[in-house]
């Protein structure tokens, strides 16, 4: 059975549809979920998608489009089909862009649901046989690329990227360019290869450097396919980016000096630590230095004080905790080591611009 979900915010609308005589074995549809408004189809969504959303364009809290874009964006419907009155026709129609399988008009009339239903199987199947054809291929593919990894190229930016050695960019347009040399230009053995080679790359950095994903967003990272890019130019440059993006974070929280390496230990130490209460004797005391000595060394060397790169982390690791919106802002500041909730938000202010409040609607807007 293929599973269907109405969305409206008019009970008597998701009635007229339910008691229509189309659901079960006459069309292979049931109805396996409703809801009030997109709000709360998304909940029901996120916890189990289905193959057919009938959804309202105007309800209150997410309306039709919003729920249309987070559908497509993260695939939790197979077809989309909108509720319109005959005066919403080019709202429905500006909904092409994000994927909308077609439209009815209210009252829902039984026979063309009946037509529209027949269509949305033969889509539903059409995009299943594609989506075996493409993993049979892979599969295909994958046995005969086997006698080919860059495993050496993959280890070197690895290397590269725990001595925070920004060669590691160079060395992934490097691996691009060997790799499609030894698979002949082929664009599909090309993106499984580097697929493979990219999330090997992504889990050395994170055991490499886990603090990371205390101040970013790592679906940034892990979010990434190279099998839906068709050029093998613009997988090198998208390996490029994501290898340079690793590296803004890094340059971020990380301060280097030729002169002194005690420069990276401190950073490395801080990031570890942020939510230890973390302080300059407690930083002292690990690296086996007075507190005089790291502090002068470090604003010598940084043109910041360590007491101020200190905030400057914390208030970092704050926005995350912000934007992850599990902790309220007093339980934000003590978790970083503020008692005072009140002092930890001037701080943060005074870093940001913004209160704490302030920034959580800045961030939702």
């Amino acid at each position: 059975m293929y599973r269907v979900m109405i969305v409206d915010d008019m009970e008597f609308i998701r009635m007229q549809i339910k008691r229509l005589p189309l659901w079960g074995e006459l069309t292979g549809f049931e109805i396996a979920a409703e809801a009030e408004d997109g709000q709360e189809a998304l909940e029901k969504l996120r916890a189990q998608p289905i193959d057919l959303l009938i959804t309202d364009i105007r309800m209150p809290r997410v309306n039709g489009i919003e729920l249309l874009r987070e559908v497509h964006k993260s695939d939790l419907a197979a077809c989309v089909v909108f509720l319109s009155e005959h005066g919403e026709f080019n709202i429905a129609k500006e909904a092409i862009q994000y994927g909308i399988f077609d439209y009815l008009v209210k009252p829902v009339n039984q026979e063309e649901l009946r037509s529209l239903l027949k269509k949305v199987k033969e889509c539903i199947d059409e995009k299943a046989e594609v989506q075996n054809q493409v993993k049979k291929l892979e599969g295909i593919v994958a046995e005969k690329i086997e006698v080919y990894y860059p495993s050496g190229q993959v280890n070197r930016i690895l290397q590269y990227i725990s001595e925070e050695n920004e060669k590691a960019v160079e060395a992934g347009a490097v691996m691009v360019e060997e790799a499609a040399a030894a698979l002949e230009y082929d664009v599909m053995k090309t993106a499984i290869v580097l697929q493979k080679a990219y999330n090997e790359i992504w889990k050395g950095t994170m055991e490499i450097h886990q603090w990371m994903k205390q101040f970013t967003d790592i679906t940034l990272f892990i979010d990434i396919s190279f099998k839906q890019i068709d050029n093998i130019d613009l997988m090198k440059k998208k390996i490029v980016q994501q290898i340079e993006a690793i590296f803004s974070v890094i340059k971020k929280f990380i301060f280097k000096s030729r002169k002194s390496p005690i420069i990276r230990e401190i950073c490395h130490c801080v990031v570890k630590n942020i939510e230890n209460e973390v302080c300059i004797a407690k930083i002292s005391s690990a690296l086996f230095l007075s507190k005089n000595y790291i502090g002068d060394v470090f604003k010598q060397e940084t043109d910041m004080t360590l007491g101020d790169y200190i905030t400057m982390v914390k208030v970092e690791r704050a926005k995350k905790l912000i934007i992850e919106g599990r902790l309220k802002s007093y339980e934000i500041a003590q978790t970083l080591g503020y008692n005072n909730s009140e002092y930890f938000g001037k701080l943060f202010k005074r870093n940001t611009g913004l209160s704490p409040m302030e920034y959580k609607k800045y961030i939702e807007k």
